[in-house]
């Protein structure tokens, strides 16, 4: 049987929220399309957020292949949605309200730069020490 390291298993479920992110991204990116009819200001909402959801897919793709510039890029991407989301509810314009965008906004890219950072932690020297039996 295939045993995976604790490294290959936090990077694999790291994927694995990183697609539900992108996931929950598309879905938004897509629902805001017909409120473009009205406002075109909507449509190039639309259509950044989904580029953005794509992206997220195929660094998500690359990361789990074991692709070091998309752990960067990830990182990079994580760090700047919690800003914003922190910007975001600074502003008294009630963007988090309810659960939902709690989940998706603050604690998937939180829990995904946790496992991203604990497993980089242990893969940055590959040979093993005394408390390390490989």
């Amino acid at each position: 049987m295939n045993q995976m390291t604790a490294t290959e298993s936090r990077v694999e479920i790291a994927g694995v929220l990183v697609v539900l992110q992108a996931s929950l991204s598309l879905v938004a990116g897509l629902s805001a399309i017909p409120f473009g009819i009205v406002e075109p200001g909507f449509r190039v909402l639309s259509l950044v957020t989904i580029l953005v959801a794509a992206m997220m897919f195929w660094l998500a793709r690359n990361l789990r292949r074991g692709r070091r510039w998309a752990w960067r890029w990830l990182v990079l991407v994580e760090v700047l949605s919690l800003t914003v989301t922190v910007l975001l509810t600074l502003l008294p314009i009630g963007t988090i309200r309810g659960p939902v965008p709690l989940l998706a906004n603050l604690v998937i890219p939180w829990a995904v730069l946790v496992l991203l950072a604990s497993g980089s932690s242990r893969s940055a020297d590959p040979r093993p020490g005394p408390a390390d039996p490989a």
